[in-house]
C-alpha cells in the first residue's frame, strides 16, 4: 500500500543509543523541488508505531501501512520505525516499555527538526503533528509525556548526546533532500538512502542482518553530521561532575548546541488503533498500567502525595499521560470483537475521557472488527475513520 520511502535510515535511541530502523515518506506534493516557493505542502507530519515485536510486529505491519498511507495521501510527511528488537533494529523488547517510549520520542524529535529544516520558517503557523500507534504501538503512544515536555530536551543538548545527534541528522537529511530535489539532473537518488547502515536499494521486507551494515556508510553520515556541527553556534557551559577523590563536584566545560530560532511549533494530536487494554497487555509487557487506575484512585480520594515517592511519580505520570489525550485532539479506533482488550474496560475508558467539559477525546467502535482488522469491510471503516479525523485536523484553523 505504501510507496517506496523517501528515506530509510537509523537513529540512536534516547534511552541507550540503540540503533533504530526508520523510514520517512514524503507526500506527492513534495516530489518536486523543495524551497521557499513551495506552497502546496503545509508541514503536517505523523509518526506511526507498530505492534508488539516478539509477536512479529514491525513497520511492515499491514495496519501500520494502511494508517501511514492514509495520512500520506492527505499530505502528511509520515515516519515509521522499528522499536528495539523489531525486525532489523538492534536490541531487545523490554519488559517495562520505558525504552520503547524513548525510541518513540527519538523518532518524534527527529521528525520535528526534519520538517523544520525541510521548509521555510513559519511556512505554516499551525501544522499538525500526529502521534499514532497500533496495538502495542498505541500503548506506548498513550504512555508518552506531553510533546513540549520531551521536545525541551532537544532544545540545547550537549553535543555528544543522542539528542544532539538526532537533531544534526535531521538537519543533514533535510538539507540533502533540498539539494537533491533542486538539482535538475538528479533522479532523486535519495530514495532509499540508508543513514547509519547500508544504502537500501531493494527495500526488502525480509529481516535484514544488522551486522551486515556497512561501516563506510555510517562514516559518511558521521562526516556529514560533523560538517553540520561545524556550522552551528555552540554554547560552552560549566557542569559539575562528581569525583571519586573529592566530596564536591568538579566543574567541567561542556559544549551544547544552540537552540533553533523560530523552531516550528506543532499542534499535537493522537491516534490510537486497538490499544490493548486489559489482561492480555499485562501478560505481554508485564508493566502496562491501566489508564483507569489513576481515576479509581482519585475516586477513592488517593492523591499522589499520599503514596510513596516512586508510586506518586508513577501516578503523576499516568495522570499527565491521560490528560494529554483530553487536552489534544485524540481518536481511538477499536473493534468490538478484539480479543486483545477487555471491551467493557475500553468502553468505560473512552467514555470517561470524553466526558470532561472541553475534552478533545473521541472514539470509534467498529462492529465486527477484531484486533488485526482482517474481517470483511473493517479495513475500509478503519481507513475512513482515520481519514475523517486527520482531515479535520488539517482543516482546523
Amino acid at each position: 500500500m505504501l510507496p517506496r520511502p523517501s528515506l530509510s535510515f537509523t537513529l540512536p535511541s534516547l534511552h541507550d543509543n540503540t540503533k533504530l530502523d526508520c523510514r520517512i515518506y514524503h507526500p506527492a506534493c513534495l516530489n518536486g523541488p523543495l524551497g521557499p516557493s513551495d506552497t502546496l505542502w503545509h508541514q503536517h507530519a505523523a509518526v506511526v508505531a507498530h505492534p508488539y515485536a516478539p509477536l512479529g510486529g514491525s513497520y511492515d505491519d499491514p495496519v501500520v501501512h494502511l494508517v501511514a498511507n492514509t495520512l500520506l495521501n492527505l499530505g502528511f510527511v509520515v515516519a515509521t520505525f522499528n522499536f528495539r528488537g523489531a525486525s532489523s533494529s538492534y536490541g531487545r523488547t523490554s519488559w517495562t516499555s520505558k525504552p520503547e517510549r524513548a525510541d518513540y520520542k527519538s523518532v518524534a524529535g527527529f521528525l520535528v527538526y526534519y520538517v523544520h529544516y525541510l521548509s521555510p520558517p513559519q511556512h505554516n503557523p499551525n501544522p499538525t503533528l500526529l502521534l499514532a500507534g497500533y496495538s502495542y504501538g498505541a500503548m506506548v503512544t498513550i504512555q508518552l509525556p506531553p510533546l513540549d515536555s520531551f521536545l525541551s530536551d532537544f532544545a540545547s543538548p550537549a553535543a555528544h548526546t543522542a539528542f544532539a545527534d538526532i537533531r544534526l541528522r535531521a538537519q543533514h537529511l533535510a538539507e540533502q533532500q533540498i539539494i537533491i530535489s533542486t538539482t535538475p539532473s538528479s533522479p532523486r537518488k535519495s530514495l532509499g538512502l540508508r543513514v547509519g547502515g547500508d544504502e537500501d536499494t531493494t527495500l526488502s521486507k525480509t529481516r535484514e542482518n544488522p551486522r551486515s551494515r556497512s561501516p563506510n556508510q555510517e562514516e559518511r553520515i558521521r562526516k556529514g553530521v560533523k560538517e553540520i556541527l561545524s556550522r552551528h553556534r555552540l554554547i560552552h557551559r560549566k557542569h559539575n561532575h562528581s569525583s571519586v577523590d573529592r566530596s564536591e563536584g568538579v566543574g567541567r566545560d561542556e559544549t551544547f548546541l544552540e537552540s533553533v530560532d523560530n523552531l516550528i511549533r506543532f499542534r499535537c494530536s493522537f491516534l490510537l488503533i486497538s490499544p490493548p487494554l486489559g489482561i492480555i497487555t499485562n501478560l505481554a509487557t508485564m508493566s502496562f498500567s491501566n489508564p483507569l487506575a489513576s481515576r479509581s484512585k482519585r475516586k477513592r480520594g488517593v492523591s499522589p502525595s499520599s503514596t510513596s515517592n516512586h508510586g506518586g511519580k508513577a501516578d503523576r505520570e499516568e495522570v499527565e499521560a491521560e490528560m494529554k489525550l483530553i487536552r489534544n485532539p485524540t481518536l481511538v479506533v477499536f473493534g468490538n470483537q478484539d480479543g486483545f482488550l477487555a471491551i467493557n474496560k475500553m468502553r468505560d475508558w473512552v467514555l470517561q475521557l470524553g466526558k470532561p467539559e472541553g475534552s478533545h477525546f473521541h472514539h470509534v467502535e467498529v462492529s465486527g472488527a477484531g484486533h488485526f482488522w482482517v474481517e470483511e469491510g473493517v479495513g475500509h471503516k478503519l481507513r475512513s475513520s482515520v481519514s475523517s479525523f486527520a482531515t479535520r485536523l488539517i482543516e482546523s484553523p
